[in-house]
């Protein structure tokens, strides 16, 4: 495991070392990423975490463009989307076929835009990557380096963001349903995407 500075050399080793795990800073805390094209890498994280692969993971995305990518989505909800991100919002969407189904299960996808400027560099040079908590199923999430190295995690790299905030994690919504379900409210209040529903 090594400390890199440059979202671009991360983004190069999840593309170029199959089954390739690195660690990157969100605007909450650090994230274990892979690209969700790369079942390997799936596959580690979900030993690396010791987690219920049935729970699933979030997917850290560009953009709607890239959303689409990975997920199905309909006017309204692209239009909600475009609203409310980037940001610590993860929308549950219909997903795409070909996704792994530890990233699918019942055949639906979360998926979110970070407004971190690493992770958006890295989702825009590596494409759509894994998105969980760098941490033991039932541990702390890590927010600085430190901790990470502190954990001691079998993986390749960690894209060195300085101490995240923290705080609360991302809001978890529903959007297979209309109007949308919240699954957990957490840095954006429920009341606040309910009114985005409205803006005209």
């Amino acid at each position: 495991m090594r400390l890199v500075a440059d979202a671009s050399e991360a983004a190069s080793i999840l593309i170029h070392t199959p089954g390739a795990v690195i660690a990157y800073p969100t605007e909450t805390f650090y994230g274990l990423g892979t690209r969700v094209s790369d079942p390997a890498g799936i596959e580690r994280i979900v030993r690396i975490k010791g987690r219920d692969a049935a729970k699933g993971m979030i997917v850290l995305v560009d953009g709607i463009e890239d959303a689409r990518s990975v997920s199905m989505m309909d006017a309204r909800q692209e239009t909600l989307l475009e609203r409310l991100w980037p940001g610590p919002l993860s929308a549950v969407l219909k997903a795409q076929p070909h996704l792994h189904p530890v990233l699918a299960p019942q055949g639906k996808v979360a998926v979110r835009v970070s407004p971190h400027p690493l992770a958006c560099a890295l989702t825009r040079l590596a494409g759509p990557i894994t998105s969980t908590s760098a941490n033991l199923a039932g541990e702390a999430p890590a927010s600085t380096p430190g901790e990470i190295a502190a954990w001691g995690p079998d993986i390749d790299a960690v894209l060195d963001g300085g101490k995240t905030t923290g705080g609360k994690p991302s809001t978890l919504i529903d959007l297979t349903f209309w109007p949308p379900r919240c699954l957990r409210e957490g840095s954006v209040p429920f009341q606040t995407i309910i009114e985005a529903l409205t803006v005209r």
